[in-house]
């Protein structure tokens, strides 16, 4: 009976864990969808672009499935897609990741908490800075070393293969049809008739045979009449 009851409780955890991660992924899904249909209304230049950039949003395994933490990483990628940037370097959110990780480690220093700080500014604006209003105190006194550390960091914490590649569209976005930069043609185009062949022309008639001057034209100067 114990044993049973102890089967139970395995089979219980494996089940509310599964549901959990299902959960993640269904939301995770959601918010990043909505970030691309927000992103295409600010860049309706771009939204085909954007249509095909959701397999670039998902999210890394050490990313925590906070909402506001996700929809700040797939909304700095979609706005590189926009512009033409570059989508392999780390976001600003998955800088907060890094340097949260750091300092559970070890204590920051100072550069690496100023950072801390100002990638967490960049990353979610509309939350309460861990730092106060330290920022400004730390830009003042290590922005140098502060913006070497991020340019070092967001190249070593990217993601090397996070970009569009092999995109394939049959001109069609949500099921309707859309105009996009990928789309193949889905009706081959027919080839043009070939033209019917030009009737030859008649040959013309032979030119008649230009009389003859009257006097010839000599190069001896005392033939030549004199002009003055």
């Amino acid at each position: 009976m114990h044993a049973m009851n102890g089967r139970d409780d395995d089979l219980a955890a494996v089940w509310e864990t599964t549901r959990a991660l299902v959960a993640d992924v269904s939301a995770t899904i959601e918010w990043g969808e909505d970030e691309i249909d927000q992103a295409q209304r600010r860049h309706p230049e771009a939204a085909d672009v954007l249509y095909h950039a959701f397999a670039l949003l998902r999210p890394r395994p050490d990313m925590p499935t906070t909402e506001f933490v996700y929809r700040s990483y797939a909304r700095e990628l979609l706005e590189r897609v926009a512009a033409g940037h570059d989508t392999r370097p780390a976001t600003a959110a998955e800088l907060c990741v890094v340097c949260c990780e750091a300092s559970r480690q070890a204590p920051l220093t100072t550069t690496a908490a100023g950072l801390y700080f100002r990638v967490w500014a960049q990353a979610f604006p509309d939350q309460p800075q861990p730092g106060g209003d330290a920022l400004d105190h730390y830009e003042a006194l290590r922005n140098p070393q502060i913006d070497d550390l991020e340019r070092a960091l967001r190249r070593r914490a990217g993601v090397g293969g996070r970009h569009l590649r092999d995109v394939t569209c049959d001109g069609r976005h949500h099921g309707e049809p859309a105009l996009c930069r990928y789309a193949t043609p889905a009706v081959p185009v027919p080839a043009l008739p070939a033209l019917p062949a030009l009737p030859a022309l008649p040959a013309l008639p032979a030119l008649p045979a230009l009389p003859a001057l009257a006097a010839p034209f000599t190069a001896d100067a005392a033939a030549q009449p004199a002009l003055f």
